[in-house]
């Protein structure tokens, strides 16, 4: 399975289609055409339904799951050149999957202390949520995830992050929550929400929700409070999330308020423990160590 072929292949995912994607690539058309069969036959599966006119092809449940590993394999083949130095300075990037929070404050000064050494070193953000942070971590696609605890970080080795988030409602400020200065559990029962991804699992939320929990009335997930605010904006829902996440002034027209009684996130740096990490990962670390 050559890196050329992948990349042409992903071309042709994004692009929509074989001929779009062969004047991007500057190659022929058939060419194209005989790289993804090729491709399919190696793998043994169809990767495209063709024939589609909205589309010129479109993804099979097998070729959505080949985009998805090509994009990682791709990812890694990069990394891997952008690892690769002259020795004399530590260069490349390093990979950050992490939780929304204003924990990454602490982050974001191991990373201003990490590139006052090391200029050529570029930090690499991928927002997202717990299951696919780790995902990322057992990939190799992410040298360090931010995790919402609890989570079970035995095949990690990992930081505490000082701090945390306390949780609460984001509404509009004519909601009428937004009249009293704390939201129960009880108070949410039959109120539309927006949650984020995971958050009723872990042992935070669901032990402050309790009999209330399985009464909720969930509408979306999100794991960005600034896309959920605009929902909210919109009257689609209530958002539950962490403070300080998104503009609540008088001026916004949304209000936050913090659960009652208080419950925060408490957030932890992790990374893999049975691999070695890049120099440039290992330079952070030792930042992140002295600003903890």
């Amino acid at each position: 399975m050559e890196l050329k072929v992948l990349r042409n292949f992903i071309a042709v995912v994004e692009e929509g289609g074989v001929t779009a994607a062969a004047d991007v690539l500057r190659i022929s058309q058939p060419a194209l055409s005989r790289q993804i069969g090729g491709l399919e036959s190696e793998l043994g599966v169809r990767l495209f339904v063709r024939g589609n006119r909205a589309r010129e092809i479109e993804l099979t449940g097998e070729g959505r799951l080949m985009y998805r590993r090509a994009r990682e394999i791709v990812e890694l083949a990069d990394r891997a050149r952008s690892e690769m130095n002259d020795g004399r300075d530590i260069a490349g990037e390093v990979h950050i999957a992490a939780a929304q929070s204003v924990v990454m404050r602490v982050v974001a000064r191991a990373a201003v202390r990490l590139r006052g050494r090391y200029p050529n070193i570029m930090v690499q953000l991928h927002d997202d949520f717990g299951a696919n942070i780790m995902e990322r971590l057992d990939n190799g696609l992410a040298d360090f995830g931010v995790l919402v605890q609890p989570v079970d970080m035995g095949r990690y080795g990992s930081l505490p992050l000082p701090g945390g988030d306390p949780m609460g409602l984001l509404m509009l400020r004519d909601h009428p929550l937004a009249a009293a200065p704390h939201v129960t559990s009880k108070d949410l029962d039959g109120v539309p929400l927006i949650v984020p991804r995971g958050v009723l699992g872990r042992g935070d939320l669901s032990g402050w929700l309790g009999r209330y929990g399985n009464r909720l009335r969930v509408v979306a997930t999100t794991n960005l409070m600034y896309n959920a605010s605009c929902f909210v904006r919109e009257g689609f829902a209530c958002a539950v999330g962490p403070q300080g996440m998104v503009d609540a002034s008088p001026e916004s027209g949304l209000c936050f308020r913090p659960f009652e009684p208080a419950v925060s996130t408490h957030l932890a740096i992790a990374w893999k423990n049975n691999q070695p990490l890049p120099p440039a990962a290992k330079a952070f670390l030792e930042a992140l160590r002295e600003v903890l």
